[in-house]
């Protein structure tokens, strides 16, 4: 799973195009800021072949999620010093980050499209050939759609749900390598099994629960999340999970990559 491309500064790109089942982008903004080889900041827009209903719910708990006070480009401006050192420590205190990044977007109030684009672009400008990338991704997933089994190599992230719910279960590869070799069977364990109501995270570090899924409830789900990428051109692979565990009592399976 990956959406770089090797697009100029500032267009849109992948018009609804599907990438998963049940989950299309409908617009993607990108912004190269350092020659033809690194972007620094991306925003894109996701929506499915049918759009959840904002305010469909199953109960209270899962309502869309109210406005903060936080606007998109204050959350960059916060975002960029702390992305920075934690890159340049190559990782250290990664789980403090995690945790401010959550913070933040616990206050963000969710930009429209337009909003999103324009903060982006105004904070790529500013930090020009810094060789930072962040990336804000908005989706919205069809009832029972999502995203099976993937990792992501070389960056971490947060979910903050917005609308609906979705089942977020996370896994750590087990054994001293992190990228088996293709072709390889390996070992994942389930480690949590979340439901992401609006308000509430789910994160992923490096190596920490570093694979995931993410799958929208029976209302459908709208998340917005909020990754950091340690190298350029790093990306998600799919992975094919058996179905029944190896090992039922510690949630361990076997896996291959796609």
């Amino acid at each position: 799973m990956s959406w770089f491309g090797n697009d100029e500064v500032a267009v849109d790109t992948r018009v609804n195009e599907t990438v998963e089942e049940g989950v299309r982008i409908e617009r993607r903004s990108l912004l190269r800021l350092s020659g033809a080889t690194l972007a620094s900041a991306f925003a894109m827009t996701a929506c499915a072949t049918s759009p959840v209903k904002r305010g469909a719910r199953s109960d209270k708990s899962a309502e869309p999620l109210s406005a903060g006070a936080l606007e998109i480009g204050e959350l960059l401006s916060e975002m960029h010093p702390q992305a920075q050192r934690i890159i340049k420590s190559g990782g250290e205190r990664e789980e403090a980050y995690l945790m401010r990044v959550s913070e933040l977007l616990a206050r963000l109030r969710i930009p429209t499209q337009a909003e999103l684009r324009s903060a982006m672009r105004s904070f790529g400008e500013s930090r020009e050939g810094d060789g930072l990338q962040i990336w804000i991704v908005m989706m919205s997933l069809e009832a029972g759609k999502g995203f099976s089994h993937h990792d992501h190599r070389d960056y971490n992230g947060v979910i903050l749900g917005v609308e609906g719910e979705a089942q977020v279960k996370n896994f750590d590869i087990l054994g001293d390598n992190l990228v088996p070799p293709a072709g390889e069977t390996f070992q994942i364990r389930q480690t949590r099994d979340d439901l992401i109501l609006p308000g509430r995270f789910s994160s992923l570090g490096c190596t920490r629960e570093n694979v995931h899924s993410l799958i929208a409830g029976p209302e459908g789900a709208t998340v917005v999340d909020a990754f950091t990428f340690f190298k350029p051109g790093a990306r998600s692979y799919n992975m094919d999970v058996e179905s029944e565990p190896r090992d039922a009592e510690r949630r361990i399976y076997d896996a291959a990559w796609s």
